[in-house]
């Protein structure tokens, strides 16, 4: 699955993603961009959220990136001691007024929760810079080394090799509120591979012109462990990255993915990246609640009908709520 790392060379104007790349708190993230658009990688975090909780050697990465494509937002993922806790990470290569490449990026970090109604403690979020050069001392991969990292399979063990029977494994059809659906599977590599079809979009058009390719990496038999899956959008105009856990959950013992999500659109100038990012929740289960695109269907972009666009219902209901109250408003003049 992995190539070797050799000879890798710092890109120009973004050109590349490949080689080494450093954040604000002295972490290290090694990059390998292939031309199916994977990225593959190796992460030395300088911190950590409790004492042993990054495990005791560095991370592999693995994430999505268009080819070809310089400046396209791109996402990445880490998953820490087998599932315990993973980081998504979304963002861009812009060159910045300093001249200098950088990695304009926002994460979310999940820990693993024990019930349902703990989800409320269970992620953080936050933002990163990285750049070609060290801004601080940190953890650092040795200089001349040319190996490959290890396979993701020696990494992230496989727990249960029957995971795939059991309660809340992460395969199959699972659809979210909004009507959406996505169709993964889990390799015995622990990589999550799938189709998205959304049935809402930022703007008509946002989602593309067909389904999406859904990729991530999880804890293959842990029915606990923390996820991440990401889907880029129209050849890097935007990406999603979703950090998760699946629970069991309610009286009918409902399988749910419980995920929050960050929603990076692709920007002109580092200036601009204050309104790069949206946030919020997502809740999957395997019953569809809500109308939307379906494979069986042949249907796999959002309902694009121009009378009623699912883009614009949020709007629609706001203008619905001005008007009520300038009506309730005026009904008060008159009434005084």
């Amino acid at each position: 699955m992995f190539n070797a790392f050799v000879g890798l060379a710092a890109g120009k104007n973004c050109e590349t993603l490949d080689g080494k790349w450093y954040n604000q708190l002295g972490s290290e993230v090694f990059l390998k961009h292939e031309k199916d658009g994977t990225l593959y990688g190796e992460y030395r975090t300088a911190v950590e959220r409790h004492n042993g909780s990054s495990g005791i050697g560095h991370s592999i990465v693995l994430g999505s990136a268009p080819y070809d494509y310089p400046g396209a937002a791109f996402a990445f993922s880490v998953v820490w001691r087998n599932g315990s806790s993973t980081t998504v990470w979304t963002g861009q290569c812009l060159v910045c007024e300093n001249g200098d490449e950088t990695l304009l990026t926002s994460w979310l970090l999940r820990a693993k929760v024990n019930t349902c109604i703990d989800k409320w403690k269970s992620t953080m979020i936050g933002r990163d810079t990285f750049t070609r050069y060290e801004q601080r001392d940190g953890p650092r991969k040795p200089t001349g080394t040319t190996e490959a990292p290890p396979n993701i399979v020696t990494v992230i063990k496989n727990w249960d090799p029957d995971g795939k029977n059991k309660p809340c494994n992460l395969n199959g059809n699972w659809y979210n509120t909004l009507g959406s659906e996505m169709i993964i599977n889990q390799g015995e590599d622990s990589t999550i591979k799938g189709e998205y079809r959304t049935a809402v979009e930022r703007e008509t058009g946002a989602a593309g012109t067909s389904h999406s390719k859904v990729l991530g990496i999880g804890q293959l038999g842990g029915p606990n462990s923390t996820f991440a899956f990401f889907v880029v959008w129209r050849n890097g105009a935007s990406v999603t990255g979703w950090v998760g856990q699946c629970h069991i959950c309610g009286e009918n013992k409902t399988e749910i993915l419980e995920s929050t999500w960050l929603l990076r659109s692709k920007i002109e100038k580092c200036s601009d990246n204050w309104k790069s990012t949206l946030y919020n929740e997502d809740t999957f289960t395997h019953t569809e609640t809500t109308p939307g695109p379906r494979k069986k269907d042949d249907t796999h972009t959002p309902d694009r009908d121009d009378k009623n666009p699912r883009a614009c219902k949020g709007y629609q209901l706001l203008f619905s709520f001005t008007l009520l109250s300038l009506s309730m408003l005026s009904s008060l003049v008159q009434w005084y």
